[in-house]
């Protein structure tokens, strides 16, 4: 026999998932938690489908753009009047989307902007956009209900009167909330225009409380959609945790989104629908940042309440449709 061969032990490397549950496990829990949560979001958003969804509302908006701004236009022209509230809502349009696109909104505004003859033309031009302005609260009522996973059959008949009752009154809401909006931003910009002569510094400090006032304005708006769209509403903590990061998102992400859109040149890309394009992407992203808030409060009404998961109108989430 020949001589033996002795071979010495050596442990298995670890593999990556042990690795990574053993860091993970070290992670501070006031940390890991939020962590978690925002984990189950990003994967509710991806199992509900946030993707399609989103680009669904973004193509019904399209067609909704001009209703919505008209009657948002028509409610804070009876405070500031008609041309000084289309101007302030083009300059803030174009501040997110560049003024190619912006003009272009001011064109279809418009177009829309009708002043018919008779009493009857006159209302019938009314109930009209109100009907397009409302279409798309339906679209979004929709995808809220998927990211809530809340599959109550309501009569087809009683959903659509709710909904388009519930888009008459978001509308008539965000022209208030416009009018709130453009009153902050005149007081600031007049502050800003007054006291940079006292003080410097000062005109930082209102630029930052501008968007402090900015974002809390769209929190609002955000939780008022995650609030009164889905058939069933999640908790109040829910819907304002989900709203005010959506709406910090949505703050953070409107310049970088704006970076980008002026050195990627996609509006030029596509030639005549540049401008079109850069709307569309626009409202997307704010479709996908809207959708998660949705899916960060749903996953905080489960976290806080396990054993209502799954119990009653709600369930799993719908199955992301083919692609």
């Amino acid at each position: 026999m020949g001589p033996s061969i002795t071979t010495r032990w050596s442990p298995q490397p670890m593999d990556a998932a042990q690795w990574s549950r053993g860091l993970w496990r070290r992670v501070p829990s006031p940390i890991r938690w939020p962590l978690e949560l925002f984990v189950r979001a990003v994967e509710r958003w991806i199992d509900t489908g946030g993707s399609q969804l989103g680009a669904a509302i973004a193509f019904y908006t399209m067609f909704a753009v001009a209703p919505l701004l008209v009657v948002a236009i028509a409610i804070a022209g009876a405070v500031f009047g008609p041309d000084a509230a289309r101007g302030q809502i083009v300059a803030q349009i174009q501040g997110l989307v560049g003024q190619a696109a912006a003009h272009d909104i001011e064109t279809m505004i418009q177009s829309a902007w009708r002043h018919p003859g008779s009493l009857w033309a006159s209302a019938l031009g009314i109930a009209t956009l109100l009907i397009g302005a409302s279409g798309v609260f339906a679209m979004l009522r929709f995808a809220l209900n998927a990211i809530y996973a809340v599959h109550r059959p309501p009569s087809a008949i009683g959903a659509f009167v709710r909904a388009r009752l519930i888009g008459f009154a978001l509308v008539l809401g965000f022209g208030f909330l416009a009018i709130t909006s453009l009153l902050l931003s005149a007081s600031l910009s007049a502050m800003r225009a007054y006291l940079s002569f006292v003080s410097l510094g000062v005109g930082e400090l209102l630029s930052v409380l501008d968007f402090a006032l900015s974002t809390a304005v769209l929190s609002v708006a955000f939780a008022a959609l995650l609030r009164w769209l889905p058939d069933i509403p999640p908790s109040r903590r829910a819907v304002w945790v989900g709203a005010a990061v959506a709406a910090v998102l949505f703050a953070i992400g409107k310049h970088l989104i704006g970076l980008y859109l002026a050195h990627a040149s996609v509006a030029s890309a596509y030639g005549a629908a540049g401008s079109f394009v850069v709307i569309m992407l626009w409202v997307y992203y704010s479709a996908q940042i809207l959708l998660f808030g949705g899916a960060l409060g749903a996953e905080l009404d489960e976290a806080a309440a396990p054993q209502m998961a799954g119990a009653g109108d709600r369930g799993t989430p719908i199955a992301r449709p083919a692609a």
